[in-house]
């Protein structure tokens, strides 16, 4: 129960930390998003202060421009009683600013400044160190048609006939349109045409587009519109939309991170587990943190940690083991030889010279299964390097046929060679551990075969086959992996009585693992016996990585 619970509490936390991470890229995203927002907004409403003020500071500049120096102070009285603002001339080194800000008074530029609570508007004249400055609470629409009075004012000194050529050259400075009528508007009621009549200027506000229109007589039956001049839109849709792609982008860029960062690191949790189920006990994870996943490294390394040291002690036992048993083997089989000798002279009792004959026999068991056990250990060390040569596997097959065709001559042992393509029979192999492949598994079908048992050699292009069938009982499929465990024995014919220790088919399975082969099992078509066959590349090359510790 308190396993479960802790299980629980691990899995909690896995998953509020997903929920914190997703939570804190949606809120920093959220947090970008308005300050995006603002950003782009302030350099949208300086970018729309300067759009109204140009045509204003266009006319200013040009009416100052042609004032002389001693009606300076009478012409700013009579612009600033008219416009309601209050414009003064100053001196560029007067004023404290950036490098900025004088770049775009040098370009000629109108600079909008923005202090605590008022804005401070500069206006560059022809005098590179002269400036028209005003001080704003806010610029409005209203202060920006403010120019429609100097409009008028340069118009009523223009003759009639050149004043829409005049209010075209206008134009030019102003970012709304300027436009002579003829007629007013249908829809400009009394009141509205009685104020023009006295020269009033009378403002329309549209809500469909959200833009201010002006209107001021300038003649009999002429008037001036100014406009639609736009109002500033704080949320136009383009930036909503424009905003919310690139928030929607950076949450997912933000939770894409988030989550990579811990998809990579269990990736290479699962990379280390594969490699270290493949054979590889030096596969090791990255410990980086020492989050739930970091624990999981820690006990992942100290698994790997373990399983090495387990299977080094089980290979040094085996090793003690061995060399240990060989001593006294040694020993036994040095006192069975004086025992010979010393009954040469007399005539040994039968009794005696059976049981020593029996000893022997033991003893050669003995001895077998020790070289079992020690070739079974070295073909388990991790990265044995093998020397592989260049040479004829049809004549290494044949000498190993020789042995047992003396022994067993109660068998029917044949050796095929298929050889289609006429191709070399020289192959990269190592030799006596090749030898020692086809050995035991011809040794396997001795035991087993009732009277025939045949060896096939199929060389191909860039590999080749060897083939063992026996007309035995064979193996049944479910059993055809288990016969490749180390100490493993089958019911019914194959058991103890017919020799063998249970090692001679995991020998040769890491024989071939080492030659980068492939061992298969199933029931012979022809003798309808089993059927090993071992499959072997033709070449081995320096250049392939090399091999961990086979499979166990």
């Amino acid at each position: 129960m308190f396993g479960f619970n802790r299980q629980r509490k691990r899995l909690g936390n896995i998953l509020l930390r997903v929920y914190l991470g997703v939570l804190g890229a949606f809120v920093g995203t959220l947090l970008l998003s308005v300050f995006l927002v603002n950003l782009t907004n302030q350099i949208r409403l300086e970018a729309y202060h300067e759009e109204l003020l140009s045509g204003l500071y266009a006319t200013l500049i040009e009416d100052f421009s042609h004032v002389p120096k001693s009606k300076e102070k009478e012409w700013l009285y009579e612009i600033n009683q008219t416009l309601g603002i209050n414009i003064t001339i100053s001196s560029l080194d007067e004023q404290n600013l950036n490098r900025r800000q004088l770049s775009r008074i040098k370009e000629g530029r109108l600079l909008v400044s923005k202090e605590a609570d008022h804005l401070n508007i500069f206006f560059p004249t022809q005098d590179a160190r002269q400036l028209l400055m005003t001080r704003l609470s806010r610029v409005t629409e209203q202060q920006a048609n403010a120019s429609i009075y100097l409009i008028l004012r340069d118009l009523q000194r223009t003759p009639a006939e050149l004043r829409q050529q005049r209010l075209t050259q206008l134009s030019q400075h102003f970012s709304y349109p300027l436009e002579l009528l003829t007629a007013l508007p249908e829809n400009a009621d009394q009141l509205q045409k009685r104020r023009l009549d006295r020269g009033e200027q009378v403002s329309l506000f549209s809500d469909n587009d959200r833009s201010i229109i002006s209107y001021i007589q300038l003649g009999e039956a002429s008037w001036l519109k100014v406009g639609p001049v736009q109002l500033f839109n704080s949320y136009p849709m383009s930036l909503i939309i424009s905003v919310f792609l690139a928030s929607l982008i950076m949450l997912a860029v933000s939770i894409w991170w988030f989550l990579h960062g811990l998809e990579s690191r269990l990736r290479h949790l699962e990379r280390a587990s594969s490699q270290l189920a493949a054979g590889n006990l030096h596969a090791r994870v990255k410990i980086n943190g020492d989050d739930f996943i970091g624990k999981l490294a820690i006990a992942f390394n100290r698994m790997a940690e373990q399983l090495q040291r387990l299977l080094r002690t089980q290979q040094e036992m085996i090793h003690a083991v061995s060399h240990e048993l060989r001593t006294p083997v040694a020993r036994i089989r040095f006192g069975l030889q004086m025992i010979e000798d010393l009954s040469e002279d007399g005539s040994p009792h039968a009794m005696l010279a059976k049981q020593i004959h029996g000893i022997d026999h033991d003893i050669d068991e003995l001895d077998t299964l020790i070289d079992e056990i020690l070739t079974y250990a070295r073909l388990g060390q991790e990265k044995l390097q093998l020397q592989f040569i260049n040479q004829d596997v049809t004549g290494l097959i044949g000498e190993v046929l020789y042995g047992f065709e003396r022994t067993n001559p109660n068998l029917n042992i044949s050796f095929v060679i298929n050889n289609p393509a006429n191709l070399s029979p020289k192959v990269d192999i190592e030799g006596r551990y090749f030898q020692r492949a086809v050995q035991n598994l011809i040794g396997n079908a001795v035991r087993y075969a009732k009277k025939q048992i045949r060896i096939s050699c199929h060389l191909e292009n860039d590999s080749f086959r060897i083939d063992v069938e026996d007309d035995g009982a064979g193996i049944p499929e479910e059993d055809c992996q288990r016969v490749f465990m180390p100490f493993s024995r089958l019911d019914d014919s194959r058991t103890r009585s017919s020799g063998g220790y249970g090692l001679g088919l995991s020998i040769v399975q890491r024989i071939i693992y080492w030659h980068r082969g492939s061992t298969l099992v199933d029931r012979s078509p022809d003798l309808q016996g089993a059927r090993f066959s071992l499959i072997f590349p033709r070449s081995q090359s320096d250049k392939l990585p090399p091999l961990q510790v086979p499979p166990q």
